[in-house]
């Protein structure tokens, strides 16, 4: 999933990140698609046998888990 230059520029200028010229958007390309195709990788993920780390705790009454 290539993200087009002026995208990225518009994206930067909406952030108020430091302006990059067309050679600077060159040397952060590589690692910005290497960040995307992880970011694929991690949805393709199933985690549906996996309990959320953010579900309530109930207190019972007994010992305090913090």
């Amino acid at each position: 999933m290539a993200v087009p230059d002026e995208t990225l520029k518009a994206m930067i200028r909406d952030l108020n990140g430091f302006e990059l010229s067309d050679a600077e958007l060159e040397l952060i390309r590589p690692e910005l698609d290497f960040y995307l195709a992880e970011l694929e990788q991690l949805r393709d993920l199933d985690l549906s046998g996996v309990l959320s780390g953010r579900l309530l705790q109930v207190d019972e009454g007994g010992a305090s888990n913090a």
